[in-house]
């Protein structure tokens, strides 16, 4: 076969891989706002202001203060104001953007584990792994998620670049393009600065360490001081409490810190590896036993062992290398950094690049047996079962009444998605259903605030102005104050019965937020 028919191949391979992407999660493109995007994208005013006066205020920190979400990411809110610009606030135009993007992501998985196996067929193969894991559906369909699209596009490209077989001497154009997509990832989503630490991860599981650093002094330096210039920037943000990515609040001790990481990372690094598993909402996790310290610490180590013993037989490095990749990618995300969230679909994101290595490596090799015409069978076969998973999953996001139905269903311990469930029923008018929905959350945990301003949304939906009044004085003692849509039920309840109805109406949405600024503002969790 000549190399331009070899080539042609592979373009196509790399389309059709990234048109399975496309088509899977098509029907994204005809849902409505849900989750997050309420307040961040459909009700963002920041969105209406001009791009330039808006990048200031978020590069010099004083987005958060202003209450604009996602202060700390202006990349994915310049990405979100383009698409306000092109579509205004029609939900299809930013689906089309995220669904774009995925395709991206997925033909970037494929470069950067032909980088990585230095095999096409393995990387096509883990490419269209990549393209159907359920896993995914959260950060396909919903919007204001499209950071960890944007943020995992950078750190495949730069996987891909530093790991690509050496045809040329590297230059300064080629050092600059580097650096400028790895700052293009970091300010997307802070999760990107897992590069340099993957890159080590992935060397050492094929036993290429010093080749990486050695011959890759350029890629090596560029990544480093583009991490730390970056780092830099978020110090001083966090340092002047201008840093908006909420953290945990209650504070843990070490020991308790480092087992919630043992067990998240055997979890995710499972999730990684077999994406199968998906919901919108997971409740929080309750801290360890003694038992389950020890065994989930147990477990890391076990999994460390198998990758480093992998890592010695030549035919099994690959393997290694994804399973390093699986394990070390969500570190950025993980209770070592105490985010607020401690599980969520979106944290396994780029760590599935270490199931679609393993996926790749194995077909590699099992399309050595097969008969060529057996081999696409096959492949439909086993992708089949995550197809309709993927379908499934990406469904839930049809709408907010959807989503959170769904989420209670999944998360039947979630005291959010109950939350959330009250909410959408009151906003469809089910003031009866909205009522049971946030009873049951708050007897699923007393301590969620958010629940205890949606209960007093419910009771200013019904008029009942002494009611919210009470429940107001019951979360200020609480500490709630600042709670996200406090100043607003404050204002409702002074008013009358009939006008607090239609005042609670304006409410901004539930989710995932926590309020960090005196002026009740509030971000993402990461």
């Amino acid at each position: 076969m000549s190399a331009a028919r070899s080539e042609r191949g592979r373009t196509a391979g790399i389309l059709a891989v990234a048109a399975l992407a496309t088509a899977l999660f098509a029907p994204a493109l005809t849902y409505a706002y849900a989750y997050d995007d309420l307040w961040t994208v459909e009700n963002n005013p920041a969105l209406d202001r001009g791009l330039g006066p808006l990048l200031g205020d978020l590069l010099s920190g004083r987005g958060a203060a202003r209450g604009v979400p996602d202060a700390t990411r202006p990349i994915m809110v310049a990405s979100l104001w383009l698409d306000r610009r092109l579509f205004g606030h029609d939900s299809s135009g930013f689906h089309l953007h995220s669904l774009a993007l995925y395709a991206a992501c997925t033909a970037a998985s494929v470069f950067a584990i032909f980088a990585i196996t230095r095999r096409w067929r393995a990387a096509l193969v883990g490419g269209a792994f990549f393209a159907v894991a359920p896993v995914h559906a959260e950060v396909v369909a919903a919007v204001n998620y499209r950071e960890d699209l944007q943020s995992a596009l950078a750190v495949f490209g730069a996987l891909a670049c530093l790991f690509w077989p050496r045809r040329a001497a590297r230059n300064g154009v080629a050092t600059f393009g580097l650096a400028a997509l790895v700052l293009y990832g970091l300010l997307a989503k802070e999760n990107a600065v897992v590069v340099l630490p993957l890159a080590v991860a992935v060397a050492a599981g094929l036993s290429k360490t010093r080749t990486l650093i050695g011959r890759n002094e350029w890629g090596v330096g560029a990544v480093l001081g583009t991490t730390l210039a970056w780092g830099a920037w978020r110090a001083v943000l966090r340092a002047t409490g201008r840093d908006d990515v909420p953290l945990v609040l209650v504070p843990r001790g070490a020991v308790e810190r480092l087992v919630r990481t043992a067990r998240y990372l055997v979890r995710a690094a499972w999730d990684g590896i077999v994406p199968f598993h998906w919901a919108p909402d997971y409740a929080p996790e309750p801290a360890p036993s003694i038992a389950g310290s020890i065994a989930w610490s147990v477990a890391l180590v076990a999994i460390v062992v198998v990758a480093f013993a992998l890592a010695r037989q030549r035919r099994f490095r690959a393997v290694a290398a994804g399973i390093a990749v699986a394990l070390v990618a969500p570190l950025a995300t993980s209770p070592l950094l105490s985010p607020i969230n401690e599980t969520a679909d979106r944290f396994v994101f780029i760590g599935t690049l270490g199931g679609a290595i393993i996926a790749g490596t194995f077909a590699d090799r099992i399309a050595r047996v097969l008969p060529v015409r057996v081999r696409t069978v096959a492949l439909a076969v086993v992708l089949l079962p995550f197809i309709v998973v993927a379908r499934h999953a990406v469904s839930a996001w049809k709408d907010d009444a959807t989503l959170w139905r769904v989420a209670t269903e999944r998360a039947p311990t979630s005291a959010r998605a109950f939350t959330g469930l009250s909410r959408s029923l009151r906003m469809h008018g089910d003031l009866d259903g909205a009522d049971r929905a946030i009873a049951h959350a708050i007897e699923l945990d007393p301590n969620f605030l958010r629940a205890r301003v949606t209960r007093l949304y419910g009771r200013l939906a019904r008029g009942d102005v002494e009611g919210a009044r009470a429940d107001i004085v019951d979360i200020k003692k609480r500490g709630g104050g600042r709670q996200l849509g406090m100043r607003r039920a404050i204002h409702c309840a002074a008013l009358s019965p009939e006008m607090s109805r239609l005042c609670a109406g304006g409410e901004g949405p539930i989710p995932s937020k926590v309020p960090l600024t005196p002026g009740g503002t509030s971000a993402e969790a990461p």
